[in-house]
């Protein structure tokens, strides 16, 4: 398969080999663990329906070929899908994309190894400080805090 989605110590790869690689216009993704929100597995069609239908760049032959990305902006996807009915789809935050879509031989087993990975990585990184991060100058230790909307 010309596309691939691996988990590596920090994070996941995404890359794509070969016709994938010319049809993406991109050789993939490196993410890290800490812009990873989730993961899950959907049906193909699950998938398109919620994505954006715009290739930019990407390319597609229907029910054939969906790669590259899809969108722009907040919306903007990575596709690296084939003929497979069910995808594992990851969530991202942050840019330049919103989550990867991809076509693997074990969408369940892959999904669970990048949810075991997250888990992991969430619990052997070092943790900031949310309350410093939402209260101001000069709030520290006077039991205000700020809200976010």
């Amino acid at each position: 398969m010309a596309i691939s989605l691996a988990v590596t110590p920090t994070g996941l790869r995404m890359q794509f080999t070969g016709v994938d690689r010319v049809a993406a216009c991109t050789r993939g993704l490196d993410v890290s663990f800490e812009r990873i929100v989730g993961s899950r597995v959907m049906t193909r069609a699950e998938a398109i329906a919620s994505s954006p239908h715009v290739p930019c760049p990407g390319s597609w032959w229907p029910g054939r070929l969906r790669v590259g990305s899809w969108g722009i902006g907040e919306r903007r996807q990575l596709w690296g899908v084939r003929r497979s009915p069910r995808v594992v789809v990851v969530y991202l935050s942050g840019r330049p994309f919103h989550r990867l879509v991809v076509d693997v031989e074990e969408p369940e087993g892959t999904h669970r190894a990048v949810e075991t990975a997250l888990l992991h990585s969430k619990k052997t990184q070092a943790r900031r400080s949310v309350r410093g991060l939402l209260s101001g100058p000069g709030t520290e230790g006077t039991g205000r805090s700020s809200t976010v909307s």
